[in-house]
């Protein structure tokens, strides 16, 4: 496994080809969630790969920054996008980003993380 930090984040290039990235405790602008984005990709060695999200107790975006990561420009990425939701506040923003964003690839939110790796193992990883 690969581990890298930026600010808002650490992103773990896990061994089974999925992408963990752990949000910060902080609210995220849009500005901050390009930043990271565009930091997974230069760093991740896969093109496209499943997601897995997480964060602290205090996780959240504004609507921009909700917007461009459920965009085509980040979901071209992933072939599948799983959250942990153990809070109210992680559950209210997943469904929001399923519900209203309504990304193109498959994203579920779980309240397990072995639930969530094990959905995310079935979908493909493209090399770059």
């Amino acid at each position: 496994m690969s581990v890298v930090k930026t600010p808002g984040a650490t992103i773990h290039f896990r061994d089974d080809q999925i992408i963990h990235i752990h949000y910060d405790d902080m609210f995220l602008t849009y500005d901050d969630s390009v930043r990271i984005f565009k930091f997974t990709r230069e760093h991740a060695p896969w093109e496209v790969a499943p997601l897995y999200l997480t964060g602290g107790s205090f996780s959240n975006q504004d609507a921009e920054s909700k917007k461009f990561n459920g965009s085509d420009v980040v979901m071209k990425h992933c072939s599948a996008v799983a959250f942990l939701s153990q809070t109210l506040g992680h559950q209210m923003l997943a469904n929001f980003f399923i519900k209203i964003i309504r990304p193109s690839s498959p994203t579920q939110f779980f309240s397990q993380e072995q639930e969530a790796i094990e959905w995310l193992k079935q979908f493909p990883v493209v090399p770059k």
